[in-house]
């Protein structure tokens, strides 16, 4: 087996999202051996969703008097690079048709540059946060036509990465002679993985990705979506292009099952029902993330890896940042010395 890796995702949003909170986790996270930290990305973001699409703390933690704040994922991550020295800094996942590819290729390379090469740029077509989501509306970009914006992105991105002057022509965007540097610290550029968990997603992971991040995907529904990958890669000339297979998991996990059942129970609940997503009940997503005791979710997390797994984008579930540190605590030292 080799080297698994676990991030932690930062509270950039939910109730309890501020900087101190922010640089907190993240040095925590450092300092306790966890190998990247993670930001998401949303330019709008209502009341609503901030009280039921929670990627960072728990529904208890919610009150009326909060603004549903949401800070920035790059700027959030071009901080981070001067505090901290080692852990990865991943973003997952960028909005990308809703981005100048340009302007982005640009401040990705400059946060690869500002972190010394510890930059993974995870990107998707931003699953609808809850059924009122609006972000494309806002920004005036077609929703229908993601899947290709999407796709010419990645690749006018990797075009301004690789070329000296930068060239593209496509259907929503092109540029000729772009002199854009520096480039990458990373050789040959820096990683784009791709985010969702539908068939499209998978494929367009193996056409142009160096790495999958999907979230909703149970063990054997990921095994099967690693054979797929692995398949289309081939067909795609890419089946020796090397590749993560990463995962983004809500996690409770405390010494008693009972207790970590409690503080997830709640927060998942609030949420089933504002996802694009086939689950309905707690006991779906129980199905698809990690939940229990140290045994149970060390049992869950060799059930991802033997499905393919090597790296764990972990979204704990706490309702106060002194739980999270406890948990983050927990599993640094009984679950990861025992896959590395």
């Amino acid at each position: 087996m080799g080297r698994i890796e676990f991030g932690v995702r930062l509270p950039v949003s939910g109730p309890l999202a501020s900087l101190k909170a922010i640089e907190s986790v993240a040095s925590d996270a450092e300092d306790l051996g966890y190998s990247s930290v993670w930001v998401h990305d949303h330019l709008t973001w209502t009341r609503e969703m901030h009280e039921h699409h929670i990627s960072s703390g728990a529904s208890e933690a919610v009150s009326k008097d909060q603004n549903p704040d949401f800070y920035d994922s790059l700027s959030t991550l071009a901080y981070l690079a001067a505090k901290t020295k080692k852990v990865k800094l991943g973003v997952a996942c960028m909005v990308l048709p809703c981005r100048n590819p340009i302007y982005l290729a640009k401040v990705a390379t400059n946060i690869d540059h500002l972190s010394g090469g510890r930059f993974i740029l995870g990107v998707g077509t931003g699953s609808r946060a809850t059924r009122m989501s609006m972000e494309y509306e806002v920004l005036n970009v077609p929703l229908k036509n993601r899947g290709e914006i999407i796709d010419e992105h990645i690749q006018a991105i990797r075009s301004v990465w690789t070329q000296q002057n930068a060239s593209f022509q496509g259907k929503y965007v092109s540029f000729l002679d772009a002199a854009i540097f520096p480039k990458p610290l990373q050789k040959p550029f820096l990683p784009i993985w791709i985010g969702g968990w539908s068939l499209k997603s998978a494929d367009r992971a193996a056409r142009l990705g160096d790495g999958w991040i999907p979230g909703w995907l149970s063990p054997s529904e990921m095994k099967e979506y690693v054979q797929y990958l692995l398949k289309k890669a081939d067909e795609h000339g890419r089946g020796k292009h090397p590749f993560t297979y990463a995962v983004e998991k809500l996690i409770c996990v405390a010494k008693d099952s009972g207790d970590a059942m409690r503080t997830a129970n709640l927060t998942v609940r609030d949420s089933l029902y504002t996802y694009e997503r086939n689950v309905s009940t707690f006991g779906d997503a129980e199905a698809r993330h990690i939940f229990g005791s140290v045994s149970q979710v060390h049992n869950r997390i060799e059930e991802f890896i033997d499905a393919g797994v090597t790296h764990f984008e972990l979204k704990f579930i706490y309702p106060s940042l002194m739980l999270l540190q406890k948990m983050m605590t927990l599993f640094s030292e009984e679950i990861i010395p025992s896959f590395n």
